[in-house]
C-alpha cells in the first residue's frame, strides 16, 4: 500500500479493469457512488496526481506559510566562531571551514542558516521525510533531535573545506544510547548513517528547577510542593474517618420477629434479660429447635435437666446455641425465637414502633456522615486544584527552559558534521501495531479526502510515521496510545482525534472515517503545537 498505484506494472494494461471493477462495486454500494473510482478517465486523473506528488522535492513542507523558521548567524570565515541557539544548542565554528563550488577557500563573512527540530509538529510542518529504508525493510524515524544548517555568501551556497568540520552540541530531551546519527541524502530521498553521537548530560545552573535538579527531582510528582499537598490528601482523608466515626451510632437494627412453627419443636426458657439484653425483644418468645439439628430427639422433652444455658448462635441476632446438660450428657441445639398467639401479635406491633424509631436515627446518621463526606470532597476538590497549578507551572518552565538559552539543559548530543544539511539523532522503529485500518478518508462534505501522505502520530514516541494513500488509505496503530492523523487536501488541513480512534475495531473490514477540517490560519508553528495539545 505504501507505493502509488500508478507505479505498479498492472496500472496501465488495466484501467480498463479497473473501471468495470469500480462499476461492480459501486452496484453494491449505491450510496458512495460519488467518492468511488467510476471510470478510466478518473484512474488517469489519480495517476497525474501522483506523479505530481513524486515530482515534489524531498523536504516539501504540505502547509504554507507554517514552518520551522531559521536563525541567521553571521561568522567570519577566516576566525571561524562560536553561536548558541535558543534552546541550548551550540555550534562550533573552526577556522577557514568555507569553499566555493570549485573548492576555493572563502574569505569575509558568511551566513549561517540554523533550525531545530524536536516533535512530531516540527517534522511534519518542516516537510522532511521520517522514513528509513535498509536492507528492503521500511522503518520510521523515532528521533532525539534533528538540525539543518546551511551556509551562504552573497546568496549563494557553499561547502565545507576538505578536512574540516563543525562541532554540534544538540540540545535534546532524551539520553538514550540506542540512537544513530543520520544524514538525508536529498538526492536519494533516504538517510545515510553516520555512526553515533556522543551523549552529554548536562548539570543545572539557573531556573525555577535548581534545587530540584540538584536534588535528581526529575518529575513534577516529586517536588516539595507537590509532595506536601499529598500529605494534606492524606490528613484530610484521616480527618473524615475520625469525624465519621464520632458519629452517635444508630440503634441495633430491631429483628423482625418470627411466627411459631406447629409442625416443629420448641422450648419455653426464662432468660436473665440482664445477661442478655438483646432478647429483651423476645419477651414471650419460645425457642424452636432449627432444622440443622441432627442430634435432636423429642424423647429430650422427658428428662428432668440439670442445666440449660443459651449462648449466641452463630446467626448473630437470629439464633442461639441452647446447651442442656444431664450428668455425663450434654447436648448442643440451635434454637430459633419465635412466637405464638397474642405473644407474636404484641411482638409484631412492638417491632414496627421500634424499626420506625430505628430509620429516624439511621436517617440521621446518613445525613451527617453525607456532610461529612461533602466538607471532604471540596477540601480534597482545592488540593487537585493546587496540585494542577503546580504542574501547569511546571510544564511552563520545562517548555520555558526548551527554548531559552538561560535555562538548564539535560543532555546535549554532541557529534561533528562535514557537509550541510539534514542531521538526525534517530532509532529506526517498526510500524505500529495493534490496529490495522484500511479506510476512505472523508471530508465535511462526506467527499473522499484527496490527498497523498497520512501521517500518523503516536503520542508515546517522538516519531511521524507515514503512508502513502493509493488512493484507499491504510495505516496500522497501537490501541493503548494517544493517536493522531493528519492530512492535507489542497492546502487544507484534516485530522482524525484521538477520541475518534476508539470507533475504529478490529474486524471492521473497509471504514469510512469522518475527519476533522481545520480552518484556523496558523502564522506560527507554536499556534500549531496549541491547537494538537503538544
Amino acid at each position: 500500500m505504501s507505493e502509488p498505484l500508478y507505479k505498479k506494472t498492472w496500472f496501465a494494461i488495466s484501467a480498463v479493469a479497473v473501471s468495470i471493477a469500480a462499476m461492480v462495486y459501486l452496484s453494491k454500494n449505491p450510496t458512495n457512488s460519488k467518492d468511488q473510482i467510476t471510470s478510466g478517465k478518473d484512474s488517469l486523473a489519480l495517476e497525474e496526481f501522483y506523479k505530481k506528488e513524486e515530482s515534489k522535492p524531498c523536504i516539501n513542507p504540505p502547509l504554507e506559510g507554517v514552518n520551522i523558521l531559521y536563525t541567521t548567524y553571521k561568522v567570519n570565515a577566516k576566525n571561524g566562531g562560536v553561536f548558541d541557539f535558543k534552546t541550548g544548542s551550540k555550534i562550533v565554528i573552526p577556522k577557514n571551514a568555507f569553499v566555493d563550488e570549485k573548492g576555493k577557500l572563502l574569505k569575509g563573512e558568511i551566513e549561517l542558516r540554523y533550525r531545530e527540530f524536536h516533535d512530531a509538529v516540527d517534522f511534519f510542518v518542516a516537510g522532511i521525510p521520517m522514513t528509513y529504508d535498509s536492507a528492503g525493510v521500511r522503518y520510521q524515524f523515532e528521533s532525539a533531535g534533528m538540525m539543518e544548517m546551511l551556509a551562504y555568501q552573497n546568496d549563494k551556497k557553499v561547502n565545507m573545506a576538505r578536512g574540516k568540520s563543525i562541532n554540534i552540541e544538540l540540545a535534546s530531551n532524551y539520553k538514550g544510547t540506542e540512537y544513530n546519527l543520520y544524514k538525508l541524502d536529498t538526492l536519494k530521498n533516504n538517510w545515510s548513517c553516520m555512526g553515533k553521537d556522543r551523549v552529554v548530560e548536562q548539570v543545572a545552573t539557573k531556573g525555577v528547577h535548581e534545587l530540584e535538579s540538584a536534588e535528581n527531582i526529575t518529575s513534577v510528582d516529586e517536588t516539595p510542593a507537590y509532595k506536601t499537598i499529598e500529605i494534606k490528601k492524606v490528613e484530610i482523608q484521616k480527618e473524615k474517618e475520625i469525624k465519621i466515626a464520632a458519629i452517635p451510632k444508630a440503634i441495633v437494627k430491631p429483628i423482625k420477629p418470627e411466627e411459631a412453627n406447629k409442625d416443629k419443636f420448641n422450648f419455653n426458657i426464662e432468660v436473665d434479660p440482664k445477661e442478655f439484653p438483646e432478647l429483651a425483644v423476645f419477651k414471650g418468645a419460645i425457642f424452636e429447635v432449627g432444622p440443622e439439628n441432627k442430634n435432636f430427639n423429642k424423647a429430650m422433652y422427658n428428662i428432668t435437666w440439670d442445666e440449660a444455658i443459651i449462648k449466641e448462635g452463630n446467626k448473630k441476632g437470629d439464633n442461639y446455641m441452647l446447651t442442656l446438660k444431664k450428668a455425663s450428657k450434654k447436648y448442643d441445639l440451635i434454637v430459633y425465637p419465635v412466637f405464638e398467639g397474642k405473644n407474636y401479635e404484641i411482638a409484631l406491633k412492638d417491632y414496627a414502633d421500634k424499626f420506625s424509631k430505628y430509620n429516624v436515627v439511621l436517617e440521621k446518621h446518613k445525613v451527617e456522615e453525607k456532610r461529612i463526606e461533602d466538607e471532604y470532597q471540596v477540601k480534597l476538590a482545592e488540593l487537585k486544584k493546587q496540585q494542577k497549578e503546580i504542574e501547569l507551572k511546571w510544564k511552563e518552565e520545562e517548555a520555558r527552559q526548551f527554548v531559552t538559552m538561560e535555562t538548564e539543559q539535560k543532555v546535549k548530543r554532541m557529534f561533528a558534521i562535514n557537509s550541510f544539511g539534514v542531521y538526525n539523532c534517530d532509532n529506526p522503529v517498526a510500524y505500529p501495531t495493534g490496529i490495522t485500518c484500511i479506510a476512505n478518508l472523508l471530508n465535511e462534505k462526506k467527499e473522499k479526502v484527496i490527498c497523498y501522505d497520512v501521517f500518523l502520530v503516536d503520542k508515546a514516541k517522538n516519531a511521524l510515521f507515514s503512508y502513502a494513500k493509493n488512493p484507499i488509505t491504510k495505516f496500522s496503530f497501537n490501541p493503548q496510545s494517544s493517536n493522531l492523523l493528519w492530512t492535507v487536501d489542497n492546502g487544507v488541513l484534516f485530522w482524525l482525534k484521538p477520541e475518534q480512534f476508539s470507533d475504529i475495531k478490529v474486524s471492521e473490514g473497509m471504514s469510512n472515517l469522518q475527519m476533522n477540517r481545520v480552518d484556523q490560519k496558523f502564522k506560527t508553528v507554536e499556534e500549531l503545537k496549541t491547537f494538537f495539545n503538544f
